[in-house]
């Protein structure tokens, strides 16, 4: 949903990792660590001028988690997985050219004390890499036909054990946009169309953030942003409902208008909902796709590449709360 998820989703901020001082249960065995057969990362050509790197955070883990083997200690630990995770990240962002600090400060990507758990996480995922590898490339190439993008990098990554994020809710996929690539986290029980939705969501992120006035600086710019993503997604992957694709009444959705210029008010408030403010979750969402839906009524005929670049003023005309989300 500064940065963008499916989740989709798509704010960096949409979860939050538990930090925890409890000593280690288990722990993950060499002998395991050493029979996975290793995933490399794919680089995807999809005309003469364009082309998509995916590339697969599993064995950088399981360094990570060799080396972990070796201590009892978190903050050891936290070392072990900046060295092999975190630099990985930072070599392939050399590699494609796309800054990687901002996508390395999201609280998925961390270390934990779970080792076993993630392990098998990583297991899981890797048994299931053949269709998670089709997935993203009939969706990116999809996605591309209709607004191209010359080159795009799509990390995959297992969900942090400590997560306190409910990623039941998102049925096992979320995920973070940033200039040039997007990060996907996947649990083991992820639901395949979420992960195509997610996809096409992402990408439309990419694209915007190619635009030269490309802002995520207010809460109404993610908005429109998200609404704008969960469009693309809805003519990109047909039938698949997003969890925030739900009904909010009209005196919730009068409350939450108001307070989109609240400077009381944050935008992960918006996304996690906060229930001291009324702020259902998932607000953000289901406001930019009421207000997407809105536009559409009276361009029931315009192209996606139009729409996708029109400005926020012009999407906003008509809409029943115009005047207070322009305050």
């Amino acid at each position: 949903m500064k940065k963008s998820l499916i989740l989709l989703l798509t704010a960096p901020l949409l979860f939050l990792s538990a930090c925890t001082q409890e000593q280690k249960t288990t722990q993950p065995t060499t002998e395991l660590l050493s029979k996975s057969t290793k995933v490399k990362s794919e680089s995807v050509k999809i005309d003469a001028e364009s082309k998509l790197n995916i590339v697969f955070l599993y064995e950088p883990y399981k360094q990570y988690l060799q080396s972990s083997l070796k201590n009892n200690d978190p903050e050891e630990d936290k070392k072990n997985y900046a060295k092999y995770v975190l630099s990985y990240i930072d070599k392939i962002g050399e590699k494609e050219q796309f800054a990687t600090a901002d996508l390395k400060g999201f609280p998925m990507l961390q270390s934990t004390v779970y080792e076993q758990e993630l392990l098998d996480k990583i297991e899981n995922l890797m048994k299931q890499q053949d269709d998670i590898t089709k997935i993203i490339k009939k969706n990116y190439i999809a996605s591309h036909k209709i607004l191209p993008k010359k080159k795009s990098t799509i990390i995959v990554a297992p969900v942090n054990p400590e997560s306190s994020f409910d990623l039941q809710s998102m049925k096992g996929v979320t995920g973070a946009a940033y200039k040039d690539a997007f990060i996907l986290y996947l649990d083991t029980n992820y639901d395949k169309d979420i992960l195509a939705y997610s996809t096409a969501h992402e990408y439309h992120h990419l694209v915007l953030k190619d635009t030269p006035d490309f802002s995520l600086s207010t809460t109404l710019n993610s908005v429109i942003v998200e609404g704008k993503a969960d469009a693309f997604a809805d003519r990109i992957v047909k039938g698949v409902s997003p969890p925030w694709n739900v009904e909010m009444d009209e005196a919730t959705k009068k409350h939450v208008v108001h307070l989109v210029n609240s400077y009381e008010v944050s935008q992960l408030d918006f996304v996690v909902g906060n229930e001291q403010k009324e702020i259902p979750r998932w607000s953000n969402y289901i406001l930019g796709r009421d207000i997407l839906n809105h536009y559409f009524e009276s361009h029931p005929d315009q192209s996606i590449t139009d729409w996708t670049y029109t400005n926020q003023a012009d999407i906003l005309k008509g809409y029943t709360y115009q005047k207070i989300l322009e305050q």
